[in-house]
């Protein structure tokens, strides 16, 4: 983790967010962050190995309670990078490795999701956070945060990312049939009727979709696992189709 040249690094990611819309000066390096230690800590981690069955096993770990926790744990780390406590970050890993609580937008906890790579998990986290501590003492606030953002550029339209609320806004346009060629080219280029992926949507899609979209922008979790698993199998938040 540690085996690069710190200062490229800077430089590098510092250009490389420039181009995705964040910057200190525009205010949302912080999330860029929360987004890079959510990945370096969590989901780039076992929990993925148990959520692909790498063991002959996925735990009910499907898609849509990995969007779920997923976009918690980016809530708890950019409460931590925010915080002017010192040892946010262990509280933070605490919080995320406790066995018992119940995940938000979920009915498990990380004991029943994360059995048989519990040992993995934990040790992986607190390696993880023991980095990002370094890099937290040793630089100063802005370049903690480029190089904790640095770790999360593969998610770089995820939730918490400046791409992430243009791609909500267009599944609301597609969702309210504002957007006919996306209809089409389901049709056309992928042979998928979209009135089909309809009929399987959860209530609230059919119901309530400023609430959708409101807990897409801001917490996802919020919407439930099985609601976001929807969203996840189909390509209604997909920006390449």
């Amino acid at each position: 983790m540690g085996d690069y040249d710190h200062a490229a690094v800077i430089t590098y990611a510092r250009e490389r967010l420039s181009a995705l819309g964040v910057s200190a000066e525009g205010g949302n390096l912080a999330n860029a962050a929360a987004v890079g230690i959510t990945q370096f800590v969590w989901r780039n981690g076992p929990i993925e190995d148990a959520h692909a069955g790498a063991r002959g096993r996925r735990n009910k770990l499907h898609d849509g309670v990995m969007f779920a926790r997923n976009t918690w744990v980016y809530h708890q780390a950019l409460e931590a990078v925010n915080s002017p406590k010192q040892y946010a970050l262990l509280r933070f890993e605490k919080r995320i490795l406790d066995r018992e609580l119940v995940w938000p937008g979920t009915s498990g906890t990380l004991t029943q999701f994360g059995y048989g790579a519990l040992g993995e998990i934990k040790k992986h986290a607190k390696k993880s956070t023991d980095y990002l501590m370094y890099l937290q003492k040793t630089f100063p606030r802005e370049e903690f945060l480029l190089l904790a953002a640095f770790q999360g550029f593969g998610a770089s339209d995820h939730f918490g990312m400046p791409a992430w609320e243009p791609r909500v806004r267009a599944a609301m346009d597609r969702l309210h049939g504002r957007d006919p060629g996306f209809v089409e080219r389901l049709g056309t280029d992928y042979k998928i009727d979209f009135s089909e992926i309809l009929k399987q949507a959860p209530a609230v899609v059919h119901d309530d979709l400023p609430e959708v979209e409101r807990a897409l922008l801001h917490a996802p979790y919020e919407l439930g696992a099985e609601a976001l698993d929807w969203f996840a199998w189909n390509p209604v938040l997909d920006p390449d189709v």
